[in-house]
């Protein structure tokens, strides 16, 4: 009895030892799936971190990018366009058009000169058609002004040749109305470069215009032909105008994109007060205003920092003024980046502009080394933001450039003006493309700046254009 007993805890024991040797190779193996597991969670939170961290990243630049992407650009065939803000008026009520109460009318002054008087009887009465009319109660004038119905005045000139006996060889006098081989004349060659430079027109235009206007025929060739034409004829008058602007107290230079037969080049404009001058080259390093203006150019280089006008100033070492316009506008954009800094960058940039602006080009040495010190005590207070910090110490930087406009009254203190001399081209270029060829490229380089000097100086193309043509021997 007691042996079986033995046998039966001998048994037993066995049993519980197993299943306790089982149940820590259970643990064990839970263990090792527990430690599997929390090294997996921290990998997961690790990489969940570095999610975020990501997004957050992301969702800064997406903030930026809205900031300088507004809801009014959009893309179209992968470029960029703007589109404009409603205009509608914010008053409750839109004021009604015209003069206010009390004010003189303006009308359209009357021509001093009648032409044509014609008489406008009434026998017909025009509500009724009735014709039980009475005597003439009373007469008015009325005055328009109209355009004649045009067509081609041809001339024929009938030219003397006579025999020279000092030269040696018949002599003819010059025909002054028409260019050597022309079959249109100067006037209507001229017409059609102020088409095609002053409106903008495309070629293909030109000649349904002069069809439908004064009926006059000319191929698409020809009005090309005749572009080539008056440049050859302007001759050396467009190098008169790059001497005009390397002599000149002071000139804005900008540049922006243009093509040559779908290829990439750059439209370089250098305006002084007189004097617009263009050039059409592929590159948009210093290389071109160097070649341009020369070393030896007077004067001051008005622009908006970038990188070739730099280079052009370390290499001429001429007078410079930097464009407060982009200035405030590169701080107004900080300030919209960096908060606090930014803003406070704007606000001191903004009050010295104001303070150099109230010298109206009367300041002197002095007044300018005053400015400076001012800017340069408040950019100096310091920025948390690294942008703020290096755009303050970049513009400390430029102190021989600052305040030129300050002392010297030819020049400006923003570079508008090379930025509106530009314009024109930026239509051109989105209505025709561009030029076909380096030889246009030439042509209109040159015809523009012809065009838009006379513009400059409240000169007539078809009045100064003989003139100019005659006196530079074209």
């Amino acid at each position: 009895m007691n042996k079986n007993n033995n046998n039966h805890k001998n048994q037993k024991e066995e049993e519980l030892r197993k299943e306790n040797e089982r149940l820590k190779r259970e643990i064990e193996e839970l263990r090792r799936r527990f430690e599997k597991l929390r090294k997996e969670k921290e990998a997961i939170e690790k990489e969940k971190e570095t999610i975020e961290k990501k997004k957050e990243a992301i969702e800064r630049e997406f903030e930026e990018y809205k900031l300088r992407h507004p809801e009014t650009v959009g893309v179209k065939n992968g470029k960029p366009y703007h589109l404009k803000p409603p205009t509608t008026s914010t008053s409750k009520a839109p004021g009604k058009p015209g003069a206010k109460p009390g004010h003189k009318p303006a009308y359209r002054a009357l021509p001093q000169r009648v032409d044509e008087f014609i008489k406008v009887p009434v026998t017909l009465c025009p509500h009724c058609q009735g014709t039980n009319l009475s005597r003439v109660q009373e007469t008015r004038s009325r005055t328009i002004e109209d355009l004649p119905i045009c067509e081609p005045l041809v001339k024929q000139f009938e030219i003397e040749r006579r025999y020279c006996r000092d030269c040696k060889k018949l002599v003819e006098t010059p025909v002054v109305e028409a260019l050597p081989n022309a079959r249109f004349s100067l006037r209507v060659m001229l017409i059609v470069v102020w088409l095609r430079i002053q409106l903008r027109q495309p070629v293909e235009a030109i000649p349904k215009l002069l069809k439908s206007l004064f009926d006059l025929n000319m191929s698409e060739g020809e009005v090309i032909e005749i572009l080539a034409q008056v440049d050859r004829a302007f001759g050396s008058y467009y190098e008169e105008l790059i001497e005009g602007v390397r002599s000149a107290s002071a000139r804005g230079m900008d540049e922006t994109s243009w093509r040559i037969n779908g290829e990439n080049v750059w439209l370089w404009a250098f305006i002084t007060k007189g004097i617009a001058l263009y050039k059409i080259a592929y590159s948009r390093g210093h290389e071109v205003p160097l070649e341009v203006l020369g070393c030896d150019a007077k004067g001051v280089d008005i622009h908006d920092r970038f990188s070739a006008y730099e280079t052009l100033a370390r290499k001429t070492r001429r007078a410079q003024q930097i464009c407060w316009a982009h200035l405030l506008q590169d701080a107004r954009e900080l300030a919209s980046f960096y908060g606090a800094d930014g803003k406070r960058l704007q606000r001191i940039l903004k009050r010295i502009y104001i303070e150099a602006k109230q010298f109206n080009h009367q300041g002197n040495q002095g007044d300018v080394e005053k400015l400076y010190r001012d800017l340069k005590f408040h950019l100096g207070q310091g920025f948390k933001s690294t942008h703020c910090r290096k755009f303050a110490e970049n513009l400390l930087k430029a102190k021989d450039k600052l305040f030129t406009f300050v002392t010297n009254p030819e020049v400006d203190s923003t570079n508008n003006a090379a930025e509106r001399g530009l314009r024109h081209s930026v239509i051109a270029r989105k209505i025709s493309g561009g030029s076909k060829s380096e030889r246009g490229a030439q042509i209109y380089e040159r015809l523009t700046s012809i065009v838009h000097t006379l513009n400059k100086k409240n000169q007539n193309l078809l009045t100064h254009g003989p003139k100019i043509i005659t006196t530079s021997h074209g």
